[in-house]
């Protein structure tokens, strides 16, 4: 997952070191076709492939959400114990991270990242945010 993630910030260190004028937010920055290529990135992920169907970045203002979709659809007990891994993993220490990679690659703190995790279907998991 931290490589999934230095790539795409790879990305936004390439949109930000050829524009002329800096951005005011990460949303003004952001073209669809770069997004677009952040989520085909994050899809070519070995880790991604075995464990979900389908992904998305979504960009407001200063605010980065990575949407994961899980191949299957889990049931009640399933989803259970899936979010209880989520929050115990070091997602969160990876936002911190990441917020820093943001800030020296293009000059924009994210106000926030979060991580949102959805069945198949589209139930909702779990929301690791910062």
């Amino acid at each position: 997952m931290r490589k999934t993630i230095a790539s795409v910030v790879v990305v936004f260190m390439c949109l930000f070191m050829f524009a002329g004028c800096r951005p005011k937010s990460i949303e003004e920055a952001i073209k669809p076709a770069d997004l677009q290529k952040m989520v085909d990135e994050l899809k070519e992920n070995a880790l991604f492939k075995s464990n979900y169907s389908d992904a998305k970045i979504e960009v407001s203002g200063n605010n980065v959400t990575y949407k994961y979709y899980y191949k299957l659809d889990l049931n009640d007990e399933q989803i259970e114990k899936v979010k209880a891994q989520l929050e115990k993993s070091s997602l969160k220490s990876q936002i911190s991270g990441l917020k820093n990679t943001f800030k020296k690659s293009c000059g924009i703190t994210p106000e926030t990242i979060a991580f949102e995790y959805y069945t198949k279907s589209g139930t909702h998991i779990a929301t690791i945010s910062e």
